[in-house]
């Protein structure tokens, strides 16, 4: 049995797990961003207003991270978490590397003009919105998990199958992917041009594999 000073704070501190939900806030509007910066850098409008949209990036980024701070420094014990505390760690740095892989992504699209062909648009539009696709995902399978856990709420299996949706998704941005490098190889653009593209990508890639990571992070904890 637990002493009584930890069954007295064991009720009163389960707010971290709501607190992922806050977390998830900024990082979801970073992705919507990614997609208007892309949008500004195909259609080469005016640079200042993809520079706003940077900026406005940066600007969730530093809030995430604030709430993730403030998440991380008010946890109770370890032995009253009801989840296991490595795997609440482990997820926020999934979460929050959703984020920073958004961060990364903006720096290529603003490192030289990212001139593609037509076709190679519309596949670099699509792979981000496949990825954009994944993340917002993320927050019913979230909501979903916390309502399990906290309050015994709702339909485990129906659960499961959002964190399998997220997986199924994340296929679908991996074969986006490789399908976009094969016609960037293609297109007979100088490399300079070529790498910009995949390396973008790859961070594109790496946002939505971030939350194919707190989708399995979830599982586990809904097993715990």
């Amino acid at each position: 049995m637990l002493p009584h000073s930890l069954r007295f704070l064991g009720p009163r501190r389960q707010d971290y797990l709501p607190g992922l939900l806050d977390h998830f806030r900024p990082i979801a509007q970073g992705m919507a961003l990614l997609e208007e910066a892309l949008k500004y850098s195909l259609a080469r409008r005016p640079e200042s207003g993809f520079k706003v949209l940077a900026g406005e990036i940066d600007i969730l980024e530093a809030e995430a991270d604030k709430i993730k701070r403030r998440i991380r420094n008010h946890l109770p014990a370890a032995l009253i978490m009801v989840v296991d505390k490595t795997l609440f760690l482990s997820y926020t740095s999934q979460q929050d590397n959703i984020l920073d892989a958004v961060q990364e992504a903006v720096t290529w699209l603003d490192l030289a003009d990212f001139e593609v062909a037509p076709p190679l648009a519309l596949a670099v539009t699509r792979t981000v919105g496949e990825a954009a696709r994944t993340v917002d995902l993320l927050r019913p399978a979230l909501a979903g998990s916390i309502d399990l856990i906290l309050r015994a709420r709702g339909d485990r299996g129906e659960v499961k199958d959002r964190i399998d949706e997220i997986r199924r998704q994340h296929a679908k941005v991996v074969k986006a992917k490789r399908g976009l490098i094969a016609a960037a190889y293609g297109s007979g653009m100088d490399f300079a041009r070529v790498y910009q593209v995949i390396r973008f990508v790859e961070y594109v890639y790496r946002a939505s594999h971030s939350v194919e990571g707190c989708a399995d992070i979830l599982r586990a904890m809904l097993a715990r």
